[in-house]
């Protein structure tokens, strides 16, 4: 049955703000509990591995809690040379 304009039963206002969705809400529950029953493991396999490991692995998790910095371009007008430059040389007589 297709959609009728002017319907009452269609949800035309939508979701309401900062309100998530069920599969969403479902899909973060389910890996919050993964990562919190697995923790004590994945902590001794971190600390298992070699310094050279364990640093990437460390600076590869930070950008999960750190906020990253987006790349900027400074463009500054290009300032043009004047034509004529004059150079005025005084003595003083001390």
């Amino acid at each position: 049955m297709p959609f009728q304009k002017g319907d009452k039963n269609i949800n035309t206002a939508g979701r309401k703000k900062n309100v998530v969705n069920r599969n969403t809400a479902v899909i973060k529950a389910l890996i919050t509990n993964t990562i919190q029953d697995s923790y004590s493991d994945f902590n001794t396999r971190l600390n298992a591995l070699n310094d050279k490991d364990f640093v990437q692995a460390y600076v590869s998790l930070l950008k999960y809690v750190l906020p990253t910095l987006k790349a900027m371009e400074v463009k500054e007008p290009i300032k043009e040379f004047p034509n004529n430059i004059q150079i005025e040389i005084l003595k003083s007589n001390k």
